[in-house]
C-alpha cells in the first residue's frame, strides 16, 4: 500500500544521504534542539516564532528567479495515536519536491503549528511518530505515519466524526503531491494514522528502504 501511496520512494532517498550528516541530525533530536536536515546534509534549527508557531527553515536549490510560497500546517491527532504520545517519541516530518533531490527533514511538536517556505511546486508531505530512543534515524520504530488531509480537520464536527467512525480514517487521507503556486499561503492538516491501519507496513525505517528498492524514482 505505502508503494501506491509513495512515502517508500521519498524515504529512499534517505539511503543516499551522508551517514554522519543523518547520525548527527538524530542526535540534535534527542537533546531537544528541533533539527532541520536536507539531502546535502546541511544542518539547521527550526525557530518558534512569537505567534507559536514553528517556523521549518529549508536549503533547498532554487533558482534566483523562482518564487517561494508560505505553507502552514497542523497534525490532527486520533486517539489511536494520542496513546502512543508519551516518553522517548518524536515526529519526524519529511518534505519531498517531486522530480528533485530536495528532500528536507525536521522534527515537529505536537502542540504547536508549523509553516515552511517553499519554492514553487508539487511536494510530498509526510510526517512519523518515531521512537526517539533508537541508535539512530534507519533502526528507530515507526508508530504512526501522517498523510495530508482532504480537508480542514481542526473542526469538532469532523473530529466527532471521526471517533464514531474511527475506520473510515482514510477516506480524509490524499497522499497525492501538493501544488505550490502563486495565491498562496497554502494550509496542510496531516493526519496521523497508526501503523496498525495501514497494511503490510514496515516497522523500521531500515525496513521502509528494502520495501522501496524496486520502485522506480518519482
Amino acid at each position: 500500500m505505502l508503494k501506491d501511496i509513495a512515502v517508500g520512494t521519498c524515504v529512499h532517498l534517505l539511503s543516499r544521504m551522508d551517514d554522519e550528516a543523518l547520525d548527527g541530525f538524530w542526535r540534535e533530536i534527542s537533546k531537544g534542539e528541533y533539527p532541520i536536515i536536507d539531502f546535502q546534509g546541511n544542518l539547521g534549527y527550526s525557530l518558534l516564532s512569537e505567534d507559536g508557531i514553528l517556523f521549518v527553515r529549508n536549503d533547498f536549490t532554487a533558482p534566483s528567479y523562482e518564487q517561494f510560497e508560505l505553507v502552514f500546517g497542523d497534525l490532527f491527532l486520533p486517539d489511536t495515536v494520542q496513546e502512543l504520545l508519551f516518553k522517548d517519541k518524536m515526529l519526524l516530518f519529511m518534505v519531498y519536491r517531486k522530480g528533485t533531490q530536495n528532500l528536507l527533514l525536521s522534527e515537529l511538536r505536537t502542540d504547536v503549528k508549523f509553516m515552511i517556505d517553499l519554492p514553487r511546486g508539487q511536494y510530498f508531505f509526510f510526517v512519523f511518530l518515531l521512537d526517539a530512543g533508537a541508535e539512530s534515524l534507519l533502526k528507530s520504530k515507526i508508530h504512526a505515519i501522517g498523510f495530508p488531509s482532504r480537508m480542514h480537520l481542526n473542526s469538532p464536527e469532523l473530529e466527532t466524526f471521526y471517533l464514531k467512525h474511527p475506520v473510515d480514517i482514510w477516506e480524509f487521507v490524499d497522499p497525492s503531491p501538493i501544488q505550490t503556486k502563486r495565491g498562496g499561503p497554502f494550509y496542510i492538516n496531516m493526519i496521523m494514522v497508526n501503523i496498525e491501519q495501514i497494511p503490510c507496513c514496515p516497522l523500521l525505517f531500515s525496513e521502509l528502504l528494502q520495501e522501496d528498492e524496486s520502485t522506480p524514482p518519482l
